[in-house]
């Protein structure tokens, strides 16, 4: 969920100047469109906001009727917010369809926001599998054996690889907040290889001591610190993108079909065909 990207915004409504106006009307529109009789640019949505916000980068119609969706720029992070076509209101908050339950802020927000990395940064040698090792889309998983919604994830997982073996999660184990019992945890489930032990720890069983010596999980606390990745789960898609976060089955599947039809994607190289 977006949360109010910063205080003075951080009502769902604010009065930017006192009107009867009504916000949400089509006023004088009669049959055509809104477009017609209502416009908005950067340059007029950037005089109206002041020094609410560091720079308005785009402009549109929202899926909303009577609201502009406003681009904006503050404190380094991008966030989509609402102007109604009478100009006197500013709406921070989710926009949700309630007909399919769509989070349209929340896309959006990811949408401006998103990161992408360099795949060949991740090794994965140490990653645990769900699905097929050969499978041609891999999603890269920083995970905590720890934490609850990474287990919770790891359950979504083994459905989404059900409904399209095409697709593999690499689970990259380590402890977010650098801890020593975690990451002792981590380390038996890495040298066991076995998800059966990994799904122990995420239900908090006893795990027994590692049975090698390893660097994995201090050497992925470095990666996600270089990739900015500050909780788990974290996932990094085929394309590069990281969205944190859980995620249900159909969510995921949302994403990767996403990505596929605008043909993103990390193929498995021939060499790691076939490899188990």
């Amino acid at each position: 969920m977006v949360k109010p990207f910063f205080p003075i915004l951080a009502a769902c409504a604010l009065l930017l100047c006192a009107s009867g106006a009504h916000a949400f009307q089509k006023d004088g529109c009669g049959t055509g469109e809104c477009v017609d009789c209502h416009t908005l640019d950067r340059g007029e949505a950037d005089k109206i906001l002041g020094g609410m916000v560091d720079n308005v980068l785009n402009v549109e119609m929202s899926p909303v009727q009577g609201l502009w969706v406003v681009d904006i720029q503050k404190g380094g992070k991008k966030f989509p917010i609402y102007i109604d076509f009478s100009r006197n209101f500013l709406i921070s908050g989710q926009v949700v369809r309630l007909s399919t339950k769509e989070d349209i802020t929340g896309t959006r927000f990811e949408a401006l926001n998103a990161v992408t990395v360099d795949l060949s940064e991740i090794p994965i040698d140490d990653a645990l599998v769900v699905g097929n090792p050969a499978a041609g889309r891999k999603v890269v998983v920083f995970s905590d054996p720890d934490c609850h919604f990474c287990g919770k994830l790891h359950e979504e997982m083994k459905i989404v690889v059900g409904k399209d073996p095409d697709v593999a999660f690499c689970i990259k184990l380590y402890s977010r907040s650098n801890n020593p019992a975690v990451n002792e945890k981590a380390k038996a489930v890495i040298c066991s290889r076995s998800l059966a032990m990994l799904e122990d720890a995420y239900a908090g069983k006893p795990i027994p001591p590692p049975g090698c010596n390893t660097g994995a999980t201090d050497e992925t606390f470095n990666l996600a610190e270089k990739l900015n990745i500050r909780g788990t789960p974290a996932l990094v898609l085929p394309d590069g993108r990281i969205v944190g976060g859980y995620r249900t089955a159909d969510a995921l599947l949302k994403l990767l079909a996403e990505m596929k039809t605008a043909g993103g994607g990390m193929k498995t190289p021939e060499k790691d065909k076939g490899k188990k």
